[in-house]
């Protein structure tokens, strides 16, 4: 029973960041500025999306009322990135939501978390070097194909189930040429970014004003409205669309790369995620303007609509924007992809090599290039469609965990840097100002929670509710358990009641009593356990940095965003998801849970006291040993 007492908390230990100047310290050169950042984060989400994406969701689910759907998905990025923001400010270090959630939640969902990134980086990478050398191949007549297949293999394809017909030899060599720009350091990665996105901001410009000069505004009246397909649909396209917004968290990755932190990127995220929502919307009215929203072509839409209006030459303006965007999305995969490694290996959860930073280019190459054998393999071997399924789960995890880490840190003492323990040390007053200093002496467990049960201390019950019978047990609770308790118990009946909801509509629809009667109690439910967490104190901080408005509210929210879409995911996401997962614990298990740096802190911190109490227990008894002879 202790031994299973001593894994749980072990794997449940979290991350300590030190002082607050060695925060800032860090092996990396610090050189990027809030334009690079903003660019960075377009160049992250402007792609595919936008040229191929924008067509299959308005032909097929919203028709012109798209434009909302990108709205609507635009409200739901920036509810995620709000929680990203607060912890890029407070926590100046790399690896985003992996390092997010190890400082607020525990190790072992941190590693999960980190390992599962790898994944979608490393998959958003080949899948759009995929794509890139599909665009390439259908405008050169496929020519590319044709050379692959009838001169190097001979004219024979691969039967090989779950396998390409052919390699994709291209797209690897493109991974091959993006690593060495990423390998060469963050100024030359950035900098290709910012040309290329300059050329894709001017080819989206174009795009916009031909459109609505051809527009026409009986195509958003005719064919069945601008909701041809009804307010369900709006909804819908909007949750594929949010994916269109992936990508964001690459500004928070690049935390210990950036001069000031704490002022950029705030500035950078919203700057991004607006700048590419006025893009998605504005390119997205002009399609549906420029053609019926049916005759859309599925693979080419802009392209093909130019040309349904009599500019053939769009067809080329729009491959070079095109080509350019999924370029830069490559860039800002591979360069977030060893950085998520990086965090990793230097906390000593993967292999230590992964996180030596070279003192010239001051990139850590080694992880650079175990991502691009992580990319190349995939891309080479793999279908576009195949490689798609993999994606999403792993990012939406990570917005959920981010969030609900914010929801942790803020009902809870701030201390996630050394020193900070200081907060049950002693009483507040409701509004959160101080009734006096901190005591001198350091309290002991018993003594904290006599404090913390009689004053506003972060994560206990607030006074007005104390004296209701039903929440006195929650007074008894140390700071920030019972907040905890309630946001996990929240987020289960959420998801029991999100679940009902999409696998049993038809029985609530019918009506079947059982059906509504246990979506009344899972609401309920819901309701109630994420009231708990609104009845407690918060955390009042009075540093200067962005800090998440009207918590809990607008975290629980993004977690019911990012629950909602991970609903939509097929069986089979889930099930690869769960080999991966099942791969990743065994690596911990192996080698992450031995060499965990926080892991070796705590060792080394018991040992001492440990040395300490023995010191102490011979000391006294040498004392009482010279008293008893001398008297």
């Amino acid at each position: 029973m202790d031994c299973c007492r001593d894994l749980c908390s072990n794997i449940s230990r979290r991350k300590h960041l030190g002082t607050h100047e060695e925060l800032y310290e860090t092996s990396l050169r610090r050189s990027l500025t809030t334009f690079q950042l903003t660019v960075m984060g377009m160049g992250a989400m402007i792609g595919a999306g936008l040229y191929v994406l924008s067509g299959v969701e308005a032909k097929e689910v919203t028709g012109p009322a798209i434009v909302v759907s990108y709205a609507i998905a635009t409200v739901a990025a920036i509810l995620s990135a709000l929680c990203y923001v607060e912890f890029a400010c407070r926590i100046p270090k790399t690896g985003s939501a992996y390092t997010f959630t190890y400082v607020a939640i525990g190790e072992i969902w941190a590693f999960l978390i980190g390992w599962n990134l790898i994944l979608e980086y490393a998959i958003s990478a080949a899948s759009v070097a995929s794509s890139f050398v599909g665009y390439m191949d259908s405008l050169t007549g496929y020519k590319i194909r044709n050379y692959t297949v009838e001169t190097i293999m001979g004219g024979e394809l691969w039967d090989v189930p779950y396998i390409a017909p052919y390699p994709n030899l291209l797209a690897s060599l493109l991974i091959i040429l993006i690593s060495i720009f990423i390998a060469a350091g963050a100024n030359v990665s950035v900098g290709v970014t910012v040309v290329l996105m300059g050329v894709n901001i001017v080819v989206i410009i174009i795009i916009v004003v031909l459109g609505f000069m051809k527009a026409d505004i009986k195509n958003w009246q005719d064919y069945g409205g601008f909701v041809p397909n009804g307010p369900a649909s709006v909804i819908a396209g909007a949750a594929t669309l949010f994916y269109s917004f992936v990508g964001f968290d690459t500004i928070a990755i690049a935390n210990e790369e950036t001069l000031n932190p704490r002022k950029s990127i705030p500035r950078a995220t919203f700057m991004s995620i607006l700048i590419t929502s006025v893009c998605y919307i504005l390119a997205s009215a002009v399609l549906t303007l420029l053609v019926p929203y049916p005759q859309l072509d599925e693979e080419s839409a802009f392209a093909a609509a130019f040309q349904q209006r009599g500019i053939e030459w769009a067809r080329w303006m729009v491959a070079v924007g095109a080509l350019c965007a999924m370029f830069t999305t490559i860039v800002m995969s591979l360069y977030s992809l060893p950085r998520s490694i990086y965090a990793m290996a230097s906390d000593g959860l993967l292999f230590d090599f992964l996180g030596t930073v070279n003192q010239y280019t001051k990139v850590p190459v080694y992880a650079v290039l175990f991502s691009m054998v992580l990319v190349v393999i995939p891309a080479m071997f793999f279908t576009l469609s195949q490689l798609v399924e993999f994606l999403s789960i792993g990012v939406l995890l990570g917005y959920a965990f981010v969030s609900a880490a914010v929801i942790t840190l803020r009902y809870g003492p701030d201390d996630i840097t050394t020193g900070n323990d200081a907060s049950l040390e002693m009483t507040s007053s409701p509004n959160g100002h101080d009734d006096q200093k901190p005591s001198a002496q350091p309290l002991d467990d018993n003594s904290k929670l006599l404090v913390a049960t009689s004053a506003g201390v972060p994560g206990t019950l607030k006074h007005q509710f104390r004296s209701t019978p039903l929440l006195r047990a929650l007074a008894r609770l140390r700071p920030g358990v019972a907040v905890k308790i309630g946001l996990w118990v929240s987020i289960f009946f959420m998801s029991c009641t999100l679940s009902l909801v999409e696998y049993g509509s038809s029985d609530i629809a019918a009506p079947k009593v059982w059906a509504i009667l246990l979506l009344i109690f899972f609401s309920v439910c819901t309701l109630l356990s994420f009231l708990v967490i609104t009845i407690h104190y918060q955390n009042v901080d009075t540093q200067d940095y962005y800090r998440v408005p009207f918590v809990p509210l607008f975290p629980w929210l993004s977690i019911f965003v990012n629950v909602v879409l991970l609903m939509k995911l097929r069986p089979i996401t889930w099930l690869r998801f769960l080999i991966w997962v099942t791969v990743g614990l065994f690596i911990y298990l192996v080698y992450g849970y031995r060499h965990s740096k926080a892991g070796r802190i705590s060792r080394e911190r018991l040992n001492n006291e440990s040395t300490d109490v023995g010191n102490h227990g011979n000391g006294s008894t040498e004392n009482a040993a010279t008293y008893g002879s001398t008297n």
